[in-house]
């Protein structure tokens, strides 16, 4: 019985903790409204929470009369989480305090391989990332990793990338080499995590980075799907006998949507906006081109998922701009929805993986709290 009162008294903290956390700033009478705990228990969580470093007062709400009400954030200070997004030719490095702000970036070249020496590489330069930072070690809460393929996140295990072709790597060795907690996660998976923090309701997310890939947020949990192959977006085929794909077969979405199916022998995503901004002929038409094949994807997720989609990666941070095409496209494809406020585009861009990571552990902490 004893036990069972502490591990409640633990999970009601965790509660008060979290939604400290996702709100940003609220008061103690809202915590204590929202999760449907009294005054004195609410007053008490805060209070170990406090003394803890977890969370501070630091605001006032507006006085409806009387003296004003203090607000609650948890501590920016309190600990930090590290995100990596590995590609075949270097690693993206974030860093995100606990109310989930990036802190810093860095891009480094580390070509891919499939051999000891990558994990060694791994964890020598995340070693100099985090001390250029000046963080302490025992503020870091763990290290997400991203990887373009299907990943088993409970094994830690990539399954299999066509991008990095390699199948079965372990990043368990990578945990004990770092000394940090590590987690692991599909690329897609970690940038949707980013973009569907604080909304609500079903959503299907596209990613279009270098791969295309996605995931399906049903019940305000992601869908994984058998062995965790769900959101494999870039594989549905878009033209029989078509373009050639980097998995082998051809007529893939990857193939007509992917960011670097757009950006072409440009030298980054910019420069090729860049010169459709000043109307060159060739970079406009295969801007066109591919609106048409992206509209053309977006109908047939809505069709099979009939809830909200949002497009965000590398090149869908761009489309913004170009919205109005992009919609008259998709209700040219979509007869059945009299307009577009289904879609929407993402705001991360090209740290979405590793910042979703980390943001990831930040919320683990919360809830093992």
């Amino acid at each position: 019985m004893e036990e069972n009162r502490r591990e409640t008294k633990r999970m009601n903290k965790a509660r008060v903790a979290r939604l400290i956390s996702e709100a940003g700033a609220i008061s103690k009478n809202e915590v204590s409204a929202r999760l449907g705990l009294s005054m004195p228990t609410t007053l008490q969580h805060v209070k170990e929470l406090t003394e803890a470093g977890y969370v501070v007062e630091n605001g006032e709400l507006e006085s409806t009369g009387g003296r004003k009400a203090k607000t609650l954030s948890i501590a920016k200070d309190a600990g930090y989480a590290a995100g990596m997004d590995i590609t075949m030719d270097a690693i993206l490095f974030v860093l995100v305090n606990m109310r989930k702000e990036l802190v810093r970036k860095a891009r480094i070249r580390v070509p891919f391989a499939k051999d000891f020496s990558y994990y060694e590489a791994m964890a020598n330069w995340l070693r100099v990332f985090l001390e250029q930072t000046g963080v302490e070690e025992d503020k870091i809460l763990g290290v997400g990793i991203t990887l373009p393929g299907v990943v088993n996140q409970k094994e830690k295990l990539l399954r299999h990338s066509h991008v990095l072709q390699v199948e079965n790597m372990s990043f368990k060795g990578f945990e004990e080499l770092s000394g940090y907690r590590c987690e692991v996660e599909s690329d897609a998976g970690g940038a949707a995590y980013a973009e569907t923090a604080g909304r609500s309701g079903d959503l299907v997310y596209l990613s279009l980075n270098d791969t295309v890939g996605g995931a399906i947020l049903l019940n305000q949990s992601f869908y994984k799907g058998a062995e965790d192959r769900s959101g494999q977006f870039g594989h549905m085929k878009r033209e029989r006998n078509g373009r050639l794909c980097y998995c082998g077969g051809r007529g893939c979405l990857d193939a007509y949507c992917s960011a670097k199916a757009l950006q072409g022998d440009e030298p980054s995503m910019e420069a090729f906006f860049e010169k459709v901004r000043k109307r060159d002929r060739e970079s406009k038409r295969r801007l066109d081109e591919y609106l048409e094949d992206l509209a053309a994807a977006v109908s047939d997720l809505r069709m099979a998922f009939g809830c909200d989609i949002l497009v965000g990666g590398k090149a869908g941070g761009y489309l913004k701009e170009f919205r109005k095409e992009l919609d008259r496209k998709v209700l040219e494809c979509d007869r059945l929805d009299l307009d577009t406020s289904f879609l929407d585009f993402g705001k991360c861009q090209a740290e979405a993986s590793a910042y979703g990571a980390a943001m990831r552990l930040v919320d683990r902490f919360f809830e093992e709290m």
